[in-house]
C-alpha cells in the first residue's frame, strides 16, 4: 500500500527529525549547522495578507521557507528550501535548494506532491518561474539522477544554467603573529 503524501511547511518541532533526510546530500553536516540554518529560516515572521490575515507558514518574510513532503503519520520523505529572489530575466524567481525526496516504495508519489508543492509556493508569491539547483552529491548516483531529472521535466521544468562554486578559504589570521607578517 502507497502512502498519500501531504506538502507541508518544516515545523519547529520537526527541525531534528528532518536532519537524516537532509545528511542524505549533506553527510558531513553536522546536526548544529542543520539547526541553525532552520531555525533562521523558520525565525522569519510569517507574512499576512491584506486583510491582516496570515497566509500561510510557508509564506514567510523574504519568501523564505523549508516545505516537506509527508505521508499521512508525519514521517519525512522530502523537502527543500526557498527564497525569492530578482533575476535578471525572469524577474521574480523562487529559487529552491536541497530538493531532497526519498521513499523504498514510492519515489514518484513523492516527487510529485513535493514538485507541486513548489509550483504552488511559486504561484502564492507571485513568481514568474522556479530555479531548482540540485545537489552535485546526485550525480553520483546515475540512476537516481536520472530518474529525478525525469521528474523534473514531466513537471515543465528545463535545465537552464551550469552554477558554480567556488569555496572560499578562511583569510582570518590565526594568530597575532601571523597577522603582523600579513603587515
Amino acid at each position: 500500500m502507497h502512502d498519500i503524501y501531504v506538502a507541508k511547511p518544516l515545523a519547529r518541532r520537526q527541525i531534528d527529525q528532518a536532519f537524516p533526510v537532509v545528511q542524505t546530500i549533506a553527510p558531513d553536516l553536522d546536526i548544529e549547522r542543520w539547526r541553525e540554518f532552520a531555525a533562521a529560516i523558520l525565525a522569519a515572521p510569517e507574512l499576512e495578507s491584506s486583510a491582516g490575515r496570515s497566509v500561510g507558514s510557508h509564506l514567510r518574510e523574504g519568501g523564505r521557507g523549508i516545505m516537506t513532503v509527508q505521508n499521512s503519520r508525519g514521517y519525512i520523505h522530502g523537502l527543500f528550501s526557498h527564497a525569492v529572489e530578482d533575476h535578471l530575466r525572469h524577474g521574480r524567481v523562487l529559487s529552491v535548494e536541497n530538493f531532497i525526496v526519498l521513499d523504498l516504495f514510492d519515489l514518484d508519489g513523492a516527487a510529485d506532491a513535493l514538485l507541486g508543492a513548489m509550483d504552488k509556493v511559486a504561484d502564492d508569491l507571485g513568481c514568474a518561474a522556479i530555479h531548482t539547483n540540485l545537489p552535485d552529491d546526485y550525480s553520483s548516483l546515475p540512476e537516481y539522477c536520472d530518474w529525478l531529472l525525469g521528474c523534473f521535466r514531466e513537471a515543465g521544468h528545463a535545465v537552464e544554467t551550469l552554477r558554480l562554486c567556488k569555496q572560499m578559504i578562511d583569510l582570518t589570521p590565526t594568530s597575532p603573529r601571523d597577522a603582523a607578517n600579513d603587515g
